[in-house]
C-alpha cells in the first residue's frame, strides 16, 4: 500500500500554512532530526532553493522555502507524521467543498472514502504542551521523589504533619503553617532593625529544634522495609519565613475566615518556611537550586509530590489551567496577584509544602491549601472513609519565594551546590562528602577551623593510613590558587617551645620568614615551668605570628595544615599556649584558615566557642553504601537511575573488590580502582561525555 504522505497535496497545504516561517523551521527540524536516515533540516533545504531560484527576503521567498521543505518531506516519506502531529498548529483546516488538503487523504485507504472525507488536524490539542523526552521524565520524577519529604512537628503528645523538599544541602521548604507552632513574631523593634516586614519578622521559639524533624523515602515500599530516613532540624533551624493571609488556615486546613474580596490582601503574605535540618542531605539527593536558577512559573499540566494524611509519599496529577469558572478568586483573567497560582492535583491534610512541579519535572510552586472544602470526594483514607473534597487548590509560586527569601537562602547555603565526583586526575571522589562541605563553609568564613580526626582502633589508639593524605588532595583540589594558598606542617615540627613552633610554621608559609620574629633564648621558655613573665612572651610571640601570617596571605586565604597530629600529640609547653592563641587568631582573621589532621583530643578548651567544624570520622574505609552515592554523583541526574540500579552497582563493586584485598592493597583502594577503571569509563559512555 502507498504510503499516507504519498495522497497528500503538497501544494495545496503549503497554501494552508498558517504559522511564521521560524515555528515551520522548528516544527520541521523536530521530525527530520527524528528520521533514522541523515535527513536534510530546513535552512539547508531553503538554502539549496534560493540557490536555484534567487528571491528577495519576504513572504514570496518564505512560502517557496515552506513549499520545498513540504515537497523534501514527501520524498523522504515523513509528510504524513509532521501533518498528523504538527498538523492542528501548522495548517488552517481545509473549508467543507473547498480544495483544501484534509487529514483523512493520509489515514484512509479507499479511494472514494479518501475523496469524501473532510477531517481536520487534531494531533496537537494543547500549543503549551511539547514533546518529552521519556528519560528525562523519569530522571526527574525519581529525583523529586528523593528530594520530597515528610516534615513532622511534635506538639506534646500529638504532632503535626505536613510535605517539605529540599532547596540546598541541608535546606527543606515548607508552608509557614506547617511549623507555626515552633514560631513566635519578632518585637516591632527587633523586625525594624532586621528590616523584616510584618509577614516576614519570625523567630524559632527556645527549644523548637527538638520538636522538629524530617522523613526522606517515606514511600509505601521503604515503610514496611524500615527503609525511612530520618533527620532532625538543626540546633538553628529557622532560616526564613513568611505568614500565611488571615482567611488561610485560621483553624485548620479544612476551614477558615472568607476569603478575601480583595486579593491585594495576599500580597504581603506568602505562607512558606526555609528549615535547616541537621545533616546535608541535600549533597546525596540532589536538591532543587531555585537560587542560582530562577523557577520557571506555573503553568499548564503539573504533577504534586506530597504526604497527604498518614498516608506514604503519593503523587496526584493536575493543572494550573483550572478554568475560568474559579478565574474570580484571583481577581480574573490574568489575575491580579502573583502571590498565588490555583490548581486541581488532588490533596489533603499532610500535602501541605508538597513540591508542584510542571511536566519538565521542575518544581514551580509550594501547595498550600485548597481554596474550599464541599462534599466528600471518591477518594477514601486507609480505612475506606471518604476524605473532603477540595474545589480548587492553591499554590504559592517559587518565585515569590525566591523573591523575598533569596538573601537568607544563600547566606546560609554557602557556594557548594554539588559533591564533586571526580579528583582532576580522574580519581574517583567517594565519601567524602563531610569534607567538601566542611571545606565550602570555610571558604566564605562559615568556620575558619577545620577539625579532621582520625578513627579510633580497638585499642584505643588513632588508625592510621585512613587517606588523610587524600584529604590534603581534596583541600587543594577544592580551593582555587588565585584565591587561596595552602602549606603544610608536621605536628612533629612544632614539639619545641613557643617561639621555635612560630618559627617552624612561618618558615612552611615563606623561607626565611621566621626572620620577622623578635629572637627569644630558649632559657626564658622552660618546658616545665609557667610565670607572668613566660605568658608575656608567648603572648608577643602569638602577635608577631599572627601580624606575619596576615601580611603574608596578602589578598588571599592562607590555609594552615597542621598533619600527623594522631602521631605527635603536642607536649604541654609554651608550644600549647601559642597554639591556643592562634586557634583564636585564626577564628577573628578574615584571610586565616587553619586544618587539623588526626587531633585526638577535638574538646580542648581553646577551641570552645570559636568557629571550628569537627569531622569526627570523615577518613572510615569505602564500603558499597558510599559508591551507591558516588554513582548518583557521577550521574547527576543525566538519565534515570533507580535506587536499587545504584545499590545493584553497589553491591557488585564491593563484591568484586573483596577479592582483589591484600596486605599491600586495602578495601578501600580495591573500590578506587575498581571504580575508576571499570565503573566509571561505562557510566562516562551511558552519560555521552
Amino acid at each position: 500500500m502507498p504510503e499516507s504522505s504519498d495522497y497528500l497535496d503538497v501544494a495545496k497545504l503549503a497554501r494552508q500554512i498558517k504559522v511564521s516561517r521560524k515555528t515551520f523551521e522548528k516544527a520541521f527540524d523536530v521530525f527530520s532530526d527524528a528520521r533514522p536516515e541523515e535527513v536534510t533540516r530546513f535552512k539547508a533545504l531553503a538554502l539549496r532553493r534560493q540557490r536555484r531560484a534567487p528571491l528577495d527576503v519576504g513572504d514570496e521567498r518564505d512560502a517557496a522555502d515552506i513549499l520545498a521543505a513540504l515537497e523534501y518531506a514527501k520524498e523522504k516519506g515523513f509528510l504524513g507524521e509532521l501533518c498528523s502531529t504538527a498538523g492542528a498548529t501548522l495548517f488552517t483546516t481545509a473549508p467543507a467543498g473547498g480544495d483544501g488538503v484534509v487529514m483523512a487523504v493520509a489515514l484512509v485507504s479507499d479511494a472514494g472514502a479518501r475523496s469524501d472525507a473532510q477531517i481536520t488536524f487534531e494531533a496537537i490539542v494543547n500549543n503549551r504542551e511539547r514533546f518529552r523526552d521519556p528519560d528525562e521524565v523519569n530522571a526527574g520524577l525519581m529525583r523529586a521523589q528523593r528530594c520530597t519529604c515528610r516534615v513532622v512537628v511534635r506538639q506534646g503528645t500529638s504532632r503535626v504533619t505536613g510535605t517539605g523538599f529540599l532547596i540546598g544541602p541541608r535546606l527543606v521548604l515548607t508552608n509557614w503553617h506547617v511549623v507555626r507552632s515552633l514560631l513566635e513574631p519578632l518585637s516591632a523593634q527587633d523586625a525594624a532593625a532586621a528590616n523584616l516586614a510584618t509577614a516576614e519578622a519570625w523567630r524559632a521559639r527556645a527549644g523548637s529544634a527538638a520538636a522538629l524533624s524530617v522523613e526522606f523515602d517515606f514511600t509505601a515500599r521503604a515503610a514496611q522495609a524500615g527503609g525511612v530516613t530520618r533527620i532532625p532540624g538543626s540546633t538553628n533551624w529557622f532560616v526564613a519565613a513568611s505568614s500565611a493571609e488571615g482567611s488561610e488556615h485560621a483553624k485548620d486546613e479544612n476551614t477558615g475566615e472568607p476569603w478575601p474580596d480583595d486579593v491585594a490582601a495576599f500580597e504581603p503574605f506568602d505562607d512558606f518556611a526555609v528549615v535547616e535540618i541537621a545533616e546535608p542531605a541535600g549533597l546525596d539527593r540532589h536538591f532543587y537550586d531555585i537560587i542560582e536558577v530562577e523557577p520557571p512559573p506555573p503553568r499548564g499540566n503539573m504533577v504534586l509530590l506530597h504526604h497527604p494524611g498518614e498516608y506514604s509519599m503519593r503523587l496526584s496529577y493536575g493543572s494550573f489551567d483550572v478554568g475560568a469558572g474559579f478565574a474570580g478568586l484571583l481577581g480574573g483573567v490574568p489575575p491580579l496577584t502573583t502571590a498565588r497560582v490555583l490548581h486541581n492535583a488532588n490533596s489533603i491534610g499532610g500535602s501541605s509544602g508538597g513540591p508542584c512541579l510542571d511536566l519538565d519535572m521542575k518544581p514551580v510552586a509550594l501547595h498550600q491549601a485548597g481554596v474550599e472544602f464541599s462534599g466528600d470526594s471518591d477518594v477514601t483514607d486507609e480505612n475506606g472513609k471518604h476524605l473532603p473534597k477540595a474545589v480548587v487548590n492553591i499554590a504559592i509560586p517559587l518565585r515569590r519565594v525566591r523573591q523575598k527569601a533569596g538573601a537568607a537562602i544563600q547566606a546560609r547555603m554557602g557556594e557548594l551546590r554539588a559533591l564533586r565526583p571526580i579528583l582532576l586526575n580522574g580519581d574517583p571522589l567517594i565519601g567524602r562528602g563531610e569534607l567538601q562541605e566542611a571545606i565550602a563553609e570555610a571558604c566564605v568564613g562559615k568556620v575558619k577551623i577545620l577539625i579532621v580526626r582520625a578513627d579510633i582502633a580497638s585499642d584505643g589508639r588513632p588508625l592510621r593510613a585512613v587517606g588523610k593524605s587524600f584529604s590534603r588532595k581534596i583541600l587543594k583540589e577544592h580551593l582555587e590558587p588565585s584565591q587561596h594558598e595552602v602549606v603544610e606542617i608536621s605536628a612533629a615540627s612544632l614539639m619545641q617551645n613557643a617561639f621555635r613552633t612560630a618559627a617552624a610554621i612561618l618558615d612552611v608559609v615563606g623561607m626565611g620568614l621566621s626572620a620577622t620574629l623578635t629572637p627569644v633564648d630558649d632559657k626564658t621558655l622552660p618546658a616545665d615551668r609557667q610565670s607572668t613573665e613566660i605568658n608575656d612572651i608567648v603572648a608577643r610571640v602569638a602577635a608577631e605570628l599572627k601580624a606575619s601570617l596576615v601580611k603574608a596571605a596578602g589578598n588571599r586565604t592562607l590555609w594552615i595544615v597542621i598533619d600527623d597530629l594522631e602521631k605527635h600529640s603536642l607536649p604541654d609547653t609554651s608550644t600549647r599556649g601559642l597554639l591556643d592563641r592562634l586557634y583564636a587568631d585564626v577564628s577573628a582573621e578574615p584571610s586565616l584558615r587553619l586544618v587539623l589532621l588526626g587531633l585526638a583530643d577535638i574538646d580542648l578548651p581553646s577551641l570552645q566557642g570559636i568557629k571550628a567544624k569537627r569531622l569526627d570520622k570523615p577518613l572510615t574505609h569505602l564500603d558499597g553504601d558510599r559508591v551507591a552515592l558516588w554513582v548518583g554523583h557521577r550521574v547527576d541526574g543525566r538519565f534515570a537511575l533507580p535506587d536499587a540500579a545504584r545499590e545493584c552497582l553497589a553491591g557488585l563493586v564491593a563484591s568484586v573488590a573483596t577479592s582483589r584485598v591484600s596486605d599491600a592493597f586495602s578495601m578501600t583502594q580495591a573500590i578506587a580502582t575498581i571504580v575508576k577503571n571499570d565503573l566509571d569509563p561505562h557510566l562516562k559512555k551511558r552519560m555521552g561525555i
